[in-house]
């Protein structure tokens, strides 16, 4: 069966964005292929109740098929959508939440303006003199020109830097490269994550950062350990600040190597619109923000509340948070260094809201448990991953009334999508 070449026909769309296509009881998954379309597939693994293929010759082309400028999305992970023309996309991912989430109701993903060169943070990984993206399932790196969701400025950063990098024989030590452009402002932050410190990177930075002004950070992180982390613990800053300066509706906000900040900070603000407007919170509410990272839903909250207390248990971060409150003159917000995942009780106590914005992984038992417990009239529940929002969702439902869920597309080309919903408590 393997590399025997099977006419098959595109019947759905998977989770990560691979066409699900049969040919008699064969179901065979294809990188590329779309629902309605008929190709000719080679298989190239097999397992016992399906296989994989790739598309040899297409016969039928879906109506909603792009042809794709970028000449290695075939390869390289990042984008799964390439193809796909961007209305159609997002039916596909509002396809993929209903049968997530299953019994509830999701409205139309609210669209980006513009789709192309929105992230505003590339990470580079750097191996054997190659820069690139790795490709999907391997640690390939498939090498790029320019990256059509990246920052158009980080592209050609990036371009520059490379070349210095090779013709100087200076990249060996590095494990990879982290570009972060504040758009709003038009700062940039270079990382270079090393091996060591045995090579001297002073150079580097004062030639990258006099061609590009913008760069008004550059900073060495140290990571040998053997890990697929990125960061390491020590930092060096050899160039400018150790922080640049991005705004959001109003809000000014200071973003160092390890913040962590929305990668596309105009779907961000529809994002945060959507939770102040699901928090039903008015100036004399009392909020919690768990998980509040640098404070940014924190910030954006306070200024139509009472007041707000963030958790993080990132140091930088609430360091960072609290920065950001003083920076923007925000008195009425306050953050507090705690695992958001256990012992909340004192916290939650008496709050008219509070907003969730977990990692991939989802709330623990514990703090859901708490959350019920400490019956706690309204929450706002932000996820990046639908599958552990239906996971939670399922064990508030005896006691908070669940709206509707409102996806947001912050990921365009790929088949991620960040979602919010609003918990009512029963009577």
């Amino acid at each position: 069966m393997k590399n025997e070449i099977i006419r098959c026909e595109c019947v759905d769309m998977s989770v990560d964005g691979q066409g699900i296509a049969r040919a008699g009881e064969l179901v065979v998954f294809v990188k590329g292929l779309i629902k309605g379309e008929i190709a000719d597939v080679k298989i190239t693994a097999e397992k016992k109740n399906y296989s994989f293929g790739i598309i040899d010759r297409l016969i039928k082309e879906s109506p909603f098929r792009r042809k794709s400028e970028c000449p290695i999305a075939y390869k390289c992970g990042g984008c799964d959508y390439r193809h796909i023309n961007y209305d159609y996309q997002l039916e596909l991912k509002k396809d993929v939440l209903i049968s997530t989430l299953r019994d509830r109701d999701v409205a139309d993903i609210i669209p980006a303006d513009d789709p192309f060169y929105y992230r505003n943070k590339v990470q580079i990984p750097v191996r054997d003199h190659k820069m690139g993206f790795y490709r999907r399932y391997s640690n390939d790196i498939v090498e790029f020109g320019d990256c059509y969701i990246e920052s158009e400025k980080a592209n050609r950063i990036f371009k520059d830097l490379k070349q210095y990098l090779l013709e100087n024989g200076l990249d060996q030590d590095i494990r990879h490269i982290i570009i972060k452009h504040a758009m709003s402002t038009d700062e940039v932050m270079l990382g270079l994550v090393v091996r060591s410190y045995d090579t001297d990177y002073t150079y580097t930075a004062e030639y990258i950062c006099n061609r590009y002004p913008e760069i008004r950070s550059c900073i060495l992180n140290l990571n040998d350990a053997e890990t697929n982390v990125i960061l390491g613990k020590e930092e060096r800053l050899l160039y400018g600040r150790d922080h640049i300066f991005d705004e959001f509706d109003g809000i000014r906000v200071k973003l160092s190597l390890k913040s962590f900040y929305q990668v596309n900070r105009d779907q961000m603000i529809k994002l945060y619109t959507k939770v102040r407007e699901l928090s039903g919170a008015d100036e004399n509410s009392d909020i919690l923000d768990l998980y509040c990272g640098i404070g940014t839903i924190s910030l954006f909250m306070a200024r139509s509340v009472r007041h707000v207390t963030g958790v993080e248990i990132v140091e930088a971060a609430v360091n960072n948070a609290r920065d950001n409150a003083k920076i923007n003159g925000i008195k009425n917000a306050e953050f507090i260094l705690a695992d958001a995942g256990k012992d909340m009780d004192e916290y939650i106590r008496d709050k008219d809201v509070v907003i969730l914005d977990p990692p991939r992984k989802g709330i623990s038992r514990e703090l859901i448990s708490s959350l019920i417990n400490n019956k706690v009239p309204r929450i706002v529940y932000v996820s990046c991953n639908p599958a552990t929002l239906a996971r939670d969702l399922k064990l508030f439902e005896e006691y908070y009334v669940i709206s509707t869920v409102y996806p947001v597309d912050m990921f365009p080309f790929t088949v991620h999508t960040e979602c919010v919903t609003a918990l009512s408590r029963k009577e």
